[in-house]
């Protein structure tokens, strides 16, 4: 087997395989032998039809297995041998099987770039400083009380208004043909949340319980489904009931129902608010750091970035998103109708995570960081004590292989980001803003010189 190796470009590489006779004599051989012990031809004992007469029979499927075969071997002997890695499928383009004359096809495949590090080390990175407000801690109580407020029917007046849970019946229509999963029962709106076609909620706002109302409206064009982007729907509607959201009182008995351990008055739920809030800010100010020291070292280590990886990356952020809006109860209809626009808008932020996963690869390489079982069991053991889940039942999550390297990756990962932050320049955000406040007082400047003159 003979085999050269071209490169257009940084990402792609074009492999000339050349196969000689012999080889593919050989393995023709070998395949007829076998082909000739399963078949029964008429007028030939079986095992015993003549190589001439399977040739002419089978010699089409013959020539398409063992080439398919020999092809797919000697494809992957040549990127071993070659030392490449391809991160797409090939693209192939295949020769003519002659008598006689060696096969040759040609291989073209998306390669990992070569990433030439140059700079690591004396990056400025800036991190907030998190502040917790009381009003903060307020919002984040109430948000509290609202996921464990219940409905409750309103019996003071009968005229559904803004805010209120209408409970509703309605079909839509167009043209006077019924729209498919167009009709509801029992259906609940909350009026005034902006979660339906736009003028739904103020067509029904105003009417009263037992009213029935038909009324006309416009769909946008944009993120809706084809059947009615653009187009006028009609809808006949029932109102049955409203309802109204109530909240549980914020005292003692809210904070021990909250179920949490050193919990039971309204003072330490403030003090566990603001606790997590703390924990949440800190977590975030620590994840925008990383971001933004990962941007510079991108940006002073410059390569390209394989499209194959970055669709594939695309495809898993699209689904991860479809799910999450299937579970948010978006109809099915409106998710795929939204499809196009939501990969394109995805574009961006997946060419920036298979950039980053390439160069921090790049990096644990140079550095030969490894994650052993030993990191795992302890990474296992701080998540359950910190969350307080059994560990039993966390490992046995981790018992399939593949979940098991995946965490390994991540780690390793973690491993090279702190490793990057620690070569770094960190500062405060609250530093950031006294060097630019003595920056723009010469006099301060001045001032802060001649004491250390004087010490």
């Amino acid at each position: 087997m003979k085999t050269t190796v071209e490169s257009p470009d940084p990402l792609h590489r074009t492999i000339t395989i050349e196969l000689p006779w012999d080889m593919l004599a050989e393995e023709l051989d070998r395949e007829y032998r076998e082909l000739a012990k399963k078949v029964q031809l008429k007028g030939f004992r079986k095992g015993k039809a003549p190589r001439g007469v399977l040739r002419q029979r089978f010699g089409a499927k013959v020539n398409a297995d063992v080439l398919g075969r020999l092809i797919q071997e000697s494809y992957e002997a040549a990127l071993i041998q070659n030392r490449i890695q391809p991160v797409s499928l090939p693209e192939l383009e295949r020769g003519e099987l002659e008598d006689g004359q060696p096969y040759t096809f040609v291989a073209k495949v998306e390669v990992q770039p070569e990433i030439e590090l140059v700079k690591l080390d004396g990056f400025t990175v800036e991190r907030e400083t998190p502040q917790v407000t009381p009003e903060m801690i307020d919002q984040e109580i109430e948000r509290l009380r609202e996921a464990r407020s219940v409905l409750v029917p309103i019996e003071d007046r009968e005229e559904a208004q803004d805010g209120d849970t209408a409970v509703m019946d309605y079909a839509a229509s167009i043209d006077s043909e019924p729209l498919e999963g167009g009709q509801k029962q029992d259906h609940q709106v909350v009026l005034g949340s902006g979660s339906t076609v736009p003028g739904f909620e103020d067509a029904v706002i105003g009417m009263r319980v037992g009213q029935h109302k038909g009324f006309d409206l416009t769909f946008p064009e944009e993120n809706f489904p084809e059947q009615v982007a653009g187009k006028q729907v009609h809808f006949e509607v029932d109102l049955k009931a409203l309802k109204r959201r109530e909240l549980p009182e914020l005292d003692d008995e809210f904070a021990k129902d909250l179920g949490e351990k050193d919990v039971a008055t309204v003072a330490e739920v403030r003090a566990m608010v603001e606790r997590r809030l703390r924990e949440g800010l800190l977590s975030k100010a620590d994840r925008d750091a990383k971001a933004s020291l990962i941007e510079q070292i991108l940006a002073a280590n410059p390569f390209p970035v394989p499209p194959s990886l970055v669709e594939r990356q695309k495809a898993a952020m699209l689904q991860e998103v479809q799910t999450m809006l299937r579970f948010q109860g978006m109809n099915p209809d409106q998710i795929s109708a939204n499809t196009a626009k939501m990969l394109d808008d995805l574009g961006p932020r997946a060419e920036r995570e298979v950039a980053t996963s390439l160069l921090l690869n790049a990096v644990a390489d140079r550095e030969g960081f490894e994650v052993g079982d030993e990191q795992v069991q302890a990474h296992l053991e701080m998540v359950a004590e910190k969350s307080g889940q059994n560990l039993a039942k966390l490992k046995a999550l981790y018992a399939e292989p593949s979940r098991v390297e995946e965490l390994k990756h991540n780690l390793r990962r973690d491993k090279t980001v702190d490793h990057l932050m620690n070569l770094s320049n960190m500062k405060a955000a609250t530093d950031t803003a006294a060097e630019a406040d003595q920056a723009s007082d010469p006099g301060q400047e001045e001032a802060h010189d001649k004491a250390g003159e004087q010490k």
